[in-house]
């Protein structure tokens, strides 16, 4: 996600897209539920946790700030257990990291970490990790489109987000090499260049269960649900749909680039899901205001068919978040007031 959020404002030429009236409600409708946190572990070694992910019975974070890049943590009492990686060019080293994606098998010697800068995949042991032995990694380039936001299926393939070619979710043989870009951008918006990648770049998930993935726009209130084929199943009922809004701007070598206006806003931020649900980390913040208007405490919750089922307010805001196979307890990092992960029982 940091590729997501990493926006500066341009030239400015023409607004594109909508945007909410000024004073609606962004907040979800519906049965609205309010969650504490059950356990919350701060860490001073932690410095942005970007992504989480579940591995049996261990959770993996991402830290994008700080060395060690990538640290392993207890399931249930959240004990930091073995940390791993660092700033750099080399193998094991990483520049920009931004994806957890774990293997084919729920094997804890399949995690794969994406390096958003280098376009690479280094695959960690966990187990090595916390043995505290010498790991060897395995690192191995993606070939195609600048992939951002990735995830593995049953069968090898991979479907990623991020700035694809021609739209918002591309496809990758098991062989990490690009097949086709199987989603487009909405027929009703045009602009030059690099524009609708960036302004459509979107989170992407797959049902557990197989045969689906579920796409959210990260600067638009919209989560669509299609196949592996890119063919749509449903448009989520979510609450305050939008699309990006986004003012047509020039790079310093006057390539026509998307920059960022008074109205463009922070859509859906992460998005996690289980064979029931779907998890969508909604913010509705303006990313032009002060601090991180990213980071939001709500929760919206979908059916793999798009209906809207309720938004849960956590106690406090977060970055991240994912879910148990269960459906149990959900898990989230922040930075408020200082790093942390922590565990909510659903209700």
């Amino acid at each position: 996600m940091a590729r997501g959020w990493a926006i500066w404002p341009l030239a400015v030429a023409s607004l594109y897209g909508c945007a909410p009236a000024d004073g609606a409600s962004l907040a979800g409708e519906g049965p609205n539920v309010t969650i504490a946190a059950e356990t919350v572990v701060s860490d001073d070694a932690l410095g942005w946790v970007v992504d989480l992910a579940l591995v049996g019975d261990r959770i993996v974070g991402l830290d994008a700030m700080l060395d060690p890049s990538v640290h392993v943590f207890d399931l249930e009492t959240l004990r930091h257990l073995a940390s791993y990686g660092r700033d750099g060019d080399g193998p094991g080293e990483f520049k920009d990291p931004e994806q957890i994606v774990v293997g084919a098998s729920d094997s804890r010697d399949e995690v794969w970490i994406l390096d958003g800068v280098h376009q690479r995949l280094t695959r960690v042991s966990l187990e090595a990790m916390e043995a505290g032995a010498e790991i060897v990694p395995e690192t191995l380039p993606m070939d195609g489109p600048n992939a951002g936001s990735l995830v593995r299926v049953p069968d090898g393939r991979w479907f990623a987000g991020g700035w694809i070619t021609e739209g918002r979710v591309g496809r990758f043989h098991a062989d990490r090499s690009y097949d086709r870009t199987i989603v487009g951008f909405p027929p009703e918006v045009e602009a030059p260049g690099m524009t609708l990648l960036q302004a459509y770049e979107s989170r992407v998930v797959a049902d557990p269960a197989g045969g689906r993935l579920a796409a959210a726009t990260i600067l638009g209130g919209l989560l669509e649900i299609f196949d592996y084929e890119g063919v749509l199943i449903a448009r989520a009922a979510v609450p305050h749909p939008f699309h990006p809004a986004f003012v047509q701007g020039r790079s310093r070598a006057d390539k026509a680039v998307m920059s960022v206006g008074s109205e463009t806003r922070y859509g859906f931020t992460d998005l996690a899901a289980t064979r029931r649900h779907l998890y969508a980390l909604f913010s509705g913040g303006k990313v032009m205001e002060e601090g991180t208007p990213w980071a939001t405490n709500e929760v919206q919750v979908y059916t793999w068919d798009g209906e809207y089922v309720k938004s849960l307010y956590l106690d406090r805001t977060v970055h991240a978040v994912t879910v148990d196979a269960s459906d149990t307890w959900l898990y989230a990092s922040g930075a408020e007031p200082g790093p942390w992960v922590g565990r909510f029982r659903l209700p």
